[in-house]
């Protein structure tokens, strides 16, 4: 038979174990915490955009097409290729008119997982920039590491990649 579980024997477990991490210790690592944060967010608002500034769609929003400008330019990569320049494609007027002809709620969830995975690099993965502000070579790691991550991810990360293609 065991023994039943007392409320102030699992307190004197749990503030046992909690000891190390006292106060101050807390507060300085939640304050460094805070600061690495604070200067990757900075960084990355003082960074240019490499797509630079949008018109909206008809559904799609002007940040919303810039992510799909960057997000085609790292999947399909067209320089010194024989494939026709991504400019001369129109895969931001085809998104916009799919987006377009969807329901409400769908292009509602769908702008979610857009935000998700375009301000998931600030607090993800030690990038500290936005999705459409990395450099080619921490974009594709960025989308890479998504395709590994939490089923989440992978769904999110599946679901825009098939948008472009």
């Amino acid at each position: 038979m065991t023994k039943p579980i007392e409320p102030e024997s699992l307190q004197n477990e749990v503030a046992s174990a909690l000891e190390p991490m006292k106060r101050r210790r807390f507060l300085t690592i939640a304050v460094h915490g805070l600061l690495v944060a604070g200067v990757g967010g900075w960084v990355s608002a003082c960074s240019e955009s490499p797509v630079g500034n949008m018109d909206a769609g008809k559904a799609l929003s002007s940040s919303q097409m810039a992510f799909f400008q960057r997000l085609a330019q790292i999947l399909l990569p067209t320089d010194n290729t024989e494939m026709a320049p991504l400019e001369s494609v129109p895969v931001l007027g085809n998104l916009d008119e799919m987006f377009n002809g969807m329901s409400a709620q769908v292009r509602a969830d769908l702008g979610k997982a857009i935000d998700l995975f375009e301000y998931g690099g600030l607090v993800m993965g030690w990038n500290f920039s936005r999705f459409t502000r990395m450099s080619e070579q921490d974009a594709v790691l960025y989308i890479d590491s998504w395709q590994v991550g939490h089923p989440v991810q992978l769904g999110i990360a599946t679901v825009l990649k098939k948008l472009v293609y």
